[in-house]
């Protein structure tokens, strides 16, 4: 990597965005019905909230499935990641914590980008975001968006999709705000239009429990599209332990929840993946999926942001 252009970037992470809230209108000429938050619409805190309403439904029953790993990047595994996917001709999904974006971890953001993935927002830490204050939260997600775009302009990488997931998929509970109302004013801010997709998921892997193999968490993903015996995450006596169960109507595809930070995760993605080279699923990238379609949005950023 170019000396300077890694300089730059890491010299620009190191800044700390205004956490002050700037208000600006924002535009209504595209109204979408994708997974962006709604032009026009004030979200009520503690309301508006859930996830069923969020699921990729137009992936239901396609045999198709749309690869995304969340916490990295993690400069070893994340780039043994990027070798397996690379392997079978596949593209993903990373939703990077913004505060792990360092001169290590930098070259993996590179080929992220450079090998066709799409770099998405974590946030800037994994904090629960129910429980910041929402300057906080607006200076945060501003920061983790401002970061990412740094690093394309700084790469010379054009991405006009923007996802973002919330960590631990944590939104909607805090009654001061709404988190959909801050993003639209971070996109407004940066963007001067609706650009940040939320994305939640529709298979969750359980692959942060410590007690999965990689061969569980490749079970899970296939569970979900073809049915058979799968393991989740269940509480018990405080603790979480790993359940098996059986899965008899599956969804048949949908978005797949990881995490590159995890060596068990990253053999199942080679297991799951060696699964659907010879069983007709199709890995799709998420800008496919009907629902985190960017149709009708420019999403440029602003000069004078």
């Amino acid at each position: 990597m170019n000396r300077h252009i890694g300089l730059g970037i890491l010299l620009a992470l190191s800044l700390t965005a205004c956490n002050q809230r700037q208000t600006g209108s924002i535009s209504d000429e595209v109204r979408s019905f994708y997974q962006f938050p709604e032009e026009g619409r004030e979200y009520i805190p503690v309301q508006d909230r859930g996830f069923s309403k969020y699921y990729a439904r137009s992936l239901y029953g396609s045999r198709k499935v749309a690869l995304t790993f969340d916490d990295g990047p993690h400069p070893t595994r994340t780039a043994k990641l990027l070798d397996i996917l690379a392997d079978y001709d596949v593209k993903a999904t990373f939703f990077v914590l913004a505060e792990k974006i360092n001169a290590r971890t930098l070259p993996i953001v590179q080929r992220i980008l450079e090998e066709g993935h799409h770099l998405a927002s974590h946030d800037w830490d994994h904090d629960n975001n129910n429980v910041e204050s929402e300057n906080k939260h607006f200076a945060e997600l501003l920061r983790s968006v401002q970061a990412i775009e740094q690093v394309e302009r700084e790469l010379g990488v054009e991405q006009r999709e923007l996802y973002y997931r919330y960590p631990y998929g944590a939104y909607g509970r805090n009654k001061d705000y709404h988190h959909l109302n801050v993003m639209k004013d971070v996109s407004d801010k940066i963007y001067g239009e609706n650009c940040i997709n939320f994305v939640f998921w529709d298979i969750d892997t359980s692959d942060w429990l410590s007690k999965m193999t990689a061969q569980n968490i490749a079970d899970n993903i296939v569970a979900n599209i073809d049915g058979g015996v799968a393991y989740r995450h269940k509480r018990v006596r405080g603790k979480f332990v790993k359940d098996e169960y059986r899965i008899d109507s599956p969804i048949g595809g949908g978005v797949v929840l990881m995490h590159d930070i995890h060596r068990r995760s990253v053999e199942a993605t080679q297991i799951f993946l060696e699964y659907a080279a010879n069983s007709d699923v199709e890995i799709v990238p998420l800008s496919d999926v009907q629902e985190y379609s960017f149709t009708g949005h420019e999403c440029r950023v602003k000069t004078d942001g």
